[in-house]
């Protein structure tokens, strides 16, 4: 694929990625001596209205914000028939990419990230948004310290018309798709909170909440755990971890909206926290000991019934949380596209 000399009125310095939705280049405001990120709906997709209207709502929704935990979008714009986005050039790491090369963070750094993480999305669900996608690979960590929420491919304005997304079929990545979302039912900003209790997860445990290792870890698997399975808990799996982190965290991944810890709720509990433990950016990595089989079912033989708010449904609404699963993984094969729908 070639490299275009120029789009709109920037310069382009070169490829920095590519996915379903298209591509991300290097380029500069020559004007202004401003470094930016190019992100261009692919070539396959210019007669599709469906995905540039989906690719230019991601620059209207981050356009409708100016703060430092998001993305900023400087120019909307079109080349060759194709929409693009000028954004904000962030000089870091996303949190995917560092998880995958030095494993676990220490959890007190990743407290910190997430605080972060929930103070943007906060603003996100001041102007109406809902991300869809928050994942660790979508939290950058800039070279000044920042953590920055990236990639609104997915964003749904809450007040917009519905047809962009067909009835049933949900979009997202699976380790950290709230069930609703997997189950194609309306989201809201409690759908993002999930998602961030999966990537803090992640970040302290090494890998996703609903990742067993082996040859069932495909992506219907995947989202069957999240429908069904019970929450797994930080402090069961690894020796000496922080109890009201890892209670937060299991919380924030309740099948039930209403027992997660809103926003406001996150940004109080987690700066405590976060306080507590040291918690910086950019955030360093730990060594995880897990507990053994003898320890967790002894650790499990000690919780109190009342530890909690129950994660666990109505009966009625249990049995046709289970059918509205089938469903899906029955349509899963046809809705796999749009969950990579974005870079």
């Amino acid at each position: 694929m070639s490299v275009p000399p120029q789009i709109g009125p920037f310069k382009v310095k070169g490829l920095l990625g590519k996915g379903a939705m298209g591509e991300v280049y290097e380029g500069i405001d020559e004007k202004l001596g401003r470094r930016v990120a190019i992100k261009i709906l692919g070539r396959k997709h210019r007669e599709s209205e469906e995905f540039k209207t989906r690719f230019l709502r991601e620059g209207r929704a981050l356009a409708a914000m100016n703060h430092p935990n998001i993305v900023a979008v400087y120019f909307i714009g079109e080349h060759e028939d194709r929409p693009f986005l000028a954004m904000e050039f962030l000089d870091g790491e996303d949190i995917g990419g560092s998880l995958k090369k030095r494993g676990a963070l220490h959890p007190g750094d990743a407290a910190e990230v997430i605080r972060q993480a929930a103070i943007g999305l906060a603003e996100t669900q001041r102007v109406g948004v809902v991300h869809r996608d928050v994942k660790p690979s979508n939290l950058v960590v800039t070279s000044q310290g920042f953590v920055k929420v990236t990639d609104f491919g997915l964003a749904k304005a809450l007040q917009e018309d519905l047809s962009i997304t067909a009835t049933g079929v949900f979009v997202g990545t699976p380790d950290y798709l709230a069930p609703e979302q997997a189950m194609g039912k309306e989201v809201d900003a409690r759908a993002d909170v999930y998602a961030l209790g999966c990537s803090l997860y992640h970040m302290c445990s090494g890998h996703p909440p609903f990742r067993k290792g082996g040859q069932d870890d495909h992506y219907t698997a995947v989202v069957r755990r999240h429908l069904k399975s019970e929450r797994p808990e930080l402090k069961l799996e690894i020796k000496g971890f922080d109890e009201p982190l890892s209670d937060l965290c299991r919380r924030m991944m309740s099948r039930r909206p209403d027992v997660r810890p809103t926003f406001e709720e996150l940004k109080t509990n987690l700066n405590e926290i976060s306080r507590r433990m040291g918690g910086q950016v950019p955030p360093r990595h730990a060594s995880v000991e897990l507990r053994s089989v003898d320890d967790v079912k002894s650790a499990i033989g000690t919780k109190q019934p009342g530890d909690l708010p129950s994660d666990r449904p109505p009966r009625q609404t249990r049995t046709t949380m289970i059918a509205v699963g089938i469903g899906v993984t029955i349509g899963i094969a046809l809705g796999v596209v749009l969950a990579v729908m974005s870079l």
